[in-house]
């Protein structure tokens, strides 16, 4: 169970430092010009070939060029289009600015925090590339103050691309910038990447769900955003004015835009009125990862390197097995299915002293001396789970003073339960999660010294696995934090036992988790205590049976944490392209060991049925994307025809 105490404090401290920040006037700033050498082996190669083909559209992160101070901002941008499978270019301001007039339908990307200043050059050619045709994803912040850190007295310079007037210094001062919760439409939640759980609705705060009608126009308000133990979210946005010509993504319960898209000239416009990037830095980037991925693929068209093996979406049944009361709740999971032929593999984690509140109240799982506790593991590792360690020996006492405690003897600690636990596996441990989820920055740098590679975070909440940027530094390349779903302010089914959540729905919940995975082709974390989960037997049971359908069907599947990481660390190191080859458009990937499972998807409305052309691939449709799925071997090249205009 998380403890809110010691949790990462995500949107609500990226909220606060804004406004801290507006009210201070944003005194002057170095704009960053951030390391461009991040992640080099999925880096895009780019061929100044005149006669490329016009599909051939470049995903652009518009840089300043001031030299960075801090390379943070950007690497949070590299890193999700990384992990999103997105080919992202740095361009520097000025060498976009040498191009004026040249829009070719790319998509430039303005960031938030490295753009607040902005010469009136730039501002001048993003009006120029977006009517040319090129699509802009303008977010926050950027280009509300002059080269000299001044706002205009009106609205900020780029009001007329947004679609709506916002930075409103002159009638509302630092009053323009406030904390508001933010709502979210319906038809736009899936394009969003939300999963379910993120919105809460009513007057109950119960989970959106779209098994329960939508909010109509004149009754119930708009699903809202929410966090594991927060419940609605407040974010820093700024107050807007006029009437939006375009599609409403978000708004604020005042109506003022937080999110949308809008056609401006040749070209289209998505405005994002909220922080992702100080989001991202403070452990919150979902939202940055889910209008990253909107622009690039829908309204762009950009190809994607899968996150997920083949494409198919995958869930993590993550337990959290603290003491010695869990093991007649597991015979009794045990009981319910959870562990029938065809169902896991799981990722088990487990605290295994003789204690839990206080050293000698004998009340842990003792797994030294205990042969229940001794058949449970050795049965569990035989039959394929993953068998991690949940941190360091006495769980509640751990937790509660890990920040006061020498570091040597807290790591001493992880190790004693690691140890032991390999010892009753035969199998080193490759998982990790925090009790009370209590996980301090050093702990990852040391989980990564003793090749584990994968650990339960209560930060990021709703994210697919990602590197978590901890305390806003960059995160190690190859260690994957697995941020815990919710469902509103809830994420254990103990802790939705004792707010009145009736089982109809948890159960709803489970089942969209699976079909969430499926459909977005991603993979989320579902963690549970045995004890709790016994509380919703019928839920539970539901969701068994309609995951088992769609691993059946061959849409879902089954990971657990540390299957996950490796396949994630081999993708990293996947070098591709789609870029001309003669009078081709060609994909080629390469690959030092093998490419089985890295799976391409591009937008059936851009391009023809892909033809592999060498390597080994099998294509097919999913949805809207054609989808190239690499069988083992090292290279591969496939023709990709654009659709005729």
């Amino acid at each position: 169970m998380t403890d809110p105490r010691s949790s990462p404090r995500p949107a609500r401290s990226a909220g606060l430092s804004l406004l801290a920040l507006s009210r201070a006037g944003w005194q002057r700033v170095g704009v960053v010009l951030l390391l461009v050498g991040a992640a080099a082996a999925t880096h895009w190669h780019f061929r100044q070939d005149s006669a490329a083909p016009a599909s051939r559209a470049r995903l652009i992160l518009v840089l300043p060029d001031t030299e960075a101070a801090d390379p943070a901002p950007q690497a949070a941008w590299q890193n999700a289009a990384d992990e999103l499978g997105l080919k992202l270019e740095p361009m520097s301001a000025s060498e976009l600015v040498r191009q004026r007039g040249e829009g070719r339908g790319d998509a430039l990307i303005l960031p938030d925090a490295l753009h607040r200043r902005m010469s009136d050059a730039l501002a001048m050619t993003l009006r120029e590339r977006v009517r040319a045709g090129d699509r802009l994803m303008l977010v926050h912040d950027a280009g509300l103050q002059d080269v000299d850190g001044r706002y205009r007295a009106e609205r900020s310079r780029l009001s007329d691309l947004a679609g709506v007037d916002y930075g409103l210094y002159g009638e509302l001062g630092a009053g323009m910038l406030r904390e508001t919760e933010v709502q979210v439409q319906p038809s736009q939640i899936a394009a969003l990447g939300l999963p379910p759980g993120k919105l809460v609705r009513g007057a109950d705060d119960l989970p959106y769900s779209r098994y329960r009608p939508d909010p109509g126009p004149d009754g119930e308000a708009l699903p809202v955003l929410a966090g594991y133990r927060y419940g609605r979210m407040r974010h820093a946005s700024f107050v807007t004015r006029g009437t939006f010509d375009g599609t409403v993504l978000m708004q604020a319960p005042d109506g003022s835009l937080i999110a949308g898209e809008r056609p401006a000239g040749r070209g289209q416009v998505l405005f994002v009125n909220l922080p992702l990037t100080p989001l991202k830095l403070a452990t919150d980037g979902l939202l940055l990862h889910g209008f990253l991925q909107h622009f690039a693929r829908d309204l762009a068209g950009q190809a994607q390197l899968a996150a997920v093996p083949d494409g198919i979406g995958a869930v993590v049944m993550n337990w959290h097995i603290d003491d010695r009361k869990a093991l007649p709740a597991l015979e009794r999971a045990d009981e319910l299915g959870a562990f029938a032929k065809g169902l896991g593999p799981y990722s088990i984690h487990l605290t295994v002293g003789p204690d839990v509140d206080q050293p000698g109240d004998g009340r842990g799982m003792d797994l030294a001396t205990n042969p229940q506790a001794q058949a449970w593991v050795r049965r569990l590792a035989a039959e394929g789970h993953e068998i991690g360690s949940h941190g360091g020996w006495i769980h509640n006492w751990f937790a509660a003073n890990l920040d006061t405690m020498e570091r040597e003897a807290a790591e001493a600690m992880i190790d004693r339960n690691s140890l032991l636990l390999t010892q009753f596996s035969g199998r080193p441990v490759r998982e990790y999660s925090a009790p009370v989820g209590h996980h301090p920055a050093w702990v990852t740098g040391w989980l990564r010294q003793r090749e584990i590679r994968a650990f339960y975070f209560t930060g990021d909440t709703g994210m697919a696995p990602t590197r978590s940027f901890q305390d806003g530094r960059r995160p190690r390349p190859d260690i994957w934090s697995f941020p815990v779903l919710g469902f509103g302010r809830h994420a254990s089914f103990e802790e939705a036992r004792a707010a009145g959540t009736p089982e109809q729905v948890i159960a709803d919940w489970l089942d969209e988790v699976s079909d969430f995975c499926a459909e977005q082709g991603t993979l989320r974390l579902v963690y549970f205590h045995p004890f709790g989960l016994v509380m919703y037997p019928q839920a539970f049971q539901e969701w068994l049976r309609h995951s088992r359908e769609l691993t059946e069907a061959g849409r879902l599947r089954w990971m657990t944490m540390a299957q996950y990481s490796q396949f994630a660390n081999r993708r990293l190191r996947t070098v591709w392209s789609l870029a001309p080859e003669g009078r081709e458009l060609q994909l080629q990937a390469r690959h030092p060991e093998s490419l089985e499972g890295m799976t391409w998807l591009l937008p059936a409305a851009r391009y023809d049925r892909p033809v592999v052309l060498s390597g080994s691939a099998q294509v097919d449709r999913s949805g809207a994307q054609w989808r190239v799925r690499a069988a083992d071997g090292r290279a591969l090249k496939v023709r990709v025809d654009p659709v005729p205009a």
